[in-house]
């Protein structure tokens, strides 16, 4: 199965790439390489500037303004800023005068430009919160994971932030007012989940909270007398108390407010819900499918998989059929470490040399040494309980971008040892770090360097899930158990086509979406109703995946066959991650280019 390429105006400009890049290889003219390069920098310092969050990811200074602006004024603005730049870049930069690598750059910022028109359109329709990088969990993360304290000036600027995190939230509870008014709600599981979320942030008094914790831990280390630190200390504490909590407070009650109107459907319930849900597909794809090809493809998928499973049951001499084995391996204890402190630091220790074992066969993967080192850590326990089992973050300037596989510990219980490889080859090696580690160090402006989450999406999780085959060829699933869980894994992305596309598509109700689950996969019940609360919040992110996986298979095969023996499997995953992420039609001519066809 090939999956169509899509937009013809990028085509075509894809076809004056390629052909000129197989006549000539003459340097692009000072002026316009040059303008191209110094318009992708002053933007990317606008938007740097423009939010606070982003600049203490980047180990930019301290920003004006502690926080993001989430207003709708803001919305106004940036799609002011986006008009301006689209025409900019078009009218005073040649396409056609740019060498290779510039010209990706130029049509990779293009595209962006272009999805942040179409966002623009759907302001409302797009939740502006979800249980997994929702502006309640990026602030507590950005003061935890993104604000040193190492001087005085640092840690005034991190009190600055717990006293005036009130005005974002009552921003984002003002646009979940102007939603309703337009007829646009949460789904109401989702809302429940964001509450709990915001709760457990500040959950704890003043002596045993993870906020105030963090600073005191980080103040600890800092150079200064003790009194000084102790007044440090009670400005903070203040500021907790008078803005902090008050925040979150305020966007719990933001959020019961919304839960007395929200509804249980999927986009479809939403006015002009088809429509929006055709754009995100589009929009996490980039691969011109529509919602009802891609619930066709993953119904297709799910039962391939299948078949190579229950090749795997007969092989462990399992006498029950696939769905009673799906069973066994959700209830066996043998598959599952104890639910306690001893279990939870055998799973990281058995997760950390899964990890090491993979760091081992990265010269397979890559012709160069590895940039970024990779760890491995429990989820904080504010968003343990809502968020994935397990997600990778990679770093910032503080900690020279160490990449981070977040590993969430708090049922045991539903965490089969069977499944943690191919989660941690999709995450780590050679899967989210390698790609990461891979952009970080290349030369690629700064503006395609930072994570957007919303674009790109079939790129960058198209790379891990294929990343899991990967690991497969290197010999890195240690026995049945575990080549079953790489299945598990990938029957999981294929059920996400289908189950994403009922519930938005077909009208699912949320429990008709987790039975489908619950009978066709190994996973547990819990952990399938986050899943669809997932699909809930962030509708169309999930069917990415598969897509991506796809494409990349696709043209891997086209490669080895047009070059034969001359076929070079890490040179070819050099190509494919150099220029970081773009669009799976920028990625194609890329990779046709390299190939020569």
């Amino acid at each position: 199965m090939t999956i169509k390429r899509t937009n013809l105006r990028i085509l075509a400009l894809m076809v004056v790439l390629v052909m000129s890049i197989s006549s000539c290889n003459k340097e692009a003219p000072p002026d316009d390489a040059l303008k191209l390069e110094k318009m992708l920098d002053s933007v990317y310092q606008r938007r740097v500037a423009a939010n606070p969050v982003l600049a203490s990811r980047v180990g930019a200074p301290a920003a004006v303004a502690p926080w993001f602006d989430l207003s709708l004024a803001a919305w106004d603005r940036e799609h002011e800023w986006t008009t301006q730049d689209l025409k900019t870049l078009r009218s005073e930069v040649d396409l056609a005068a740019l060498d290779s690598a510039a010209r990706v750059n130029y049509l990779a910022f293009e595209a962006d430009l272009l999805l942040r028109q179409k966002r623009y359109r759907w302001r409302f329709h797009l939740n502006p919160i979800n249980q997994i990088v929702g502006p309640h969990l990026t602030i507590a993360g950005t003061l935890l994971n993104s604000h040193p304290v190492n001087s005085k000036a640092s840690a005034l600027y991190y009190i600055e932030r717990l006293r005036t995190v009130p005005t974002p939230l009552r921003q984002l509870a003002e646009h979940l007012q102007a939603r309703r008014d337009r007829g646009i709600n949460i789904p109401a599981a989702v809302v429940e989940r964001l509450i709990d979320g915001a709760e457990s942030i500040i959950a704890g008094d003043m002596n045993d909270n993870l906020i105030m914790a963090d600073f005191e831990e980080k103040l600890a280390g800092l150079e200064l007398g003790k009194k000084e630190k102790q007044a440090l200390l009670e400005e903070a504490k203040a500021a907790y108390e008078s803005g902090f909590v008050p925040g979150y407070e305020s966007i719990i009650e933001a959020l019961e407010l919304e839960l007395l109107t929200a509804h249980e459907g999927g986009v479809w319930a939403l006015p002009d819900g088809a429509e929006f849900y055709e754009f995100l597909i589009d929009q996490y794809t980039t691969a011109e499918l529509s919602a009802a090809e891609i619930h066709a493809l993953g119904l297709s998928e799910v039962a391939r998989i299948q078949g190579e499973m229950d090749a795997i049951r007969k092989r462990v001499k399992f006498t029950g059929d696939l769905s009673a084995f799906f069973t066994h391996l959700k209830t066996d204890p043998a598959f599952y470490l104890p639910n306690t402190d001893e279990g939870r630091r055998d799973y990281l220790a058995l997760a950390q040399g899964l990890v090491e074992k993979a760091d081992a066969k990265m010269h397979q993967v890559l012709p160069y040494p590895l940039p970024h080192k990779l760890q491995v850590k429990r989820i904080e326990a504010f968003r343990e309980k809502s968020a994935p089992i397990g997600f990778y973050e990679s770093g910032s300037v503080e900690n020279d971008f160490v990449g981070t596989i977040y590993l969430g510990m708090h049922d045991m219980t539903a965490l089969g040892t069977f499944d943690l490889p191919a989660l941690l080859f999709h995450e780590g090696l050679p899967g989210h770090h390698l790609q990461s580690s891979v952009m970080l160090s290349r030369d690629i402006p700064q503006i395609r360097k930072y994570y957007v989450w919303w674009t790109n999406t079939a790129f960058t999780e198209g790379w891990a899930l294929y990343a899991e085959s990967l690991a497969d060829e290197l010999g890195l699933y240690g026995d049945d158990y575990a080549q079953f869980g790489r299945l598990a894994g990938e029957l999981w992305r294929a059920c996400r086509l289908v189950v994403d596309s009922g519930l938005h598509l077909k009208q699912w109700k949320r429990l008709e979406a987790i039975e489908y689950l619950n009978e066709n996969t190994a996973s547990s019940e819990e952990n399938n109703a986050r899943a669809v609360d997932r699909y809930l919040a962030v509708p169309g992110q999930a069917t990415a995946f598969k897509i991506g996986m796809q494409v990349i298979l696709d043209l891997r095969a086209e490669a080895e066959q047009q070059l034969g023996e001359d076929f070079d499997l890490a040179q070819f995953h050099a190509v494919l991650l150099e220029n970081g992420p773009v669009s799976l039609t920028l990625l194609r001519n890329k990779i046709e280019s390299w190939a020569g066809y």
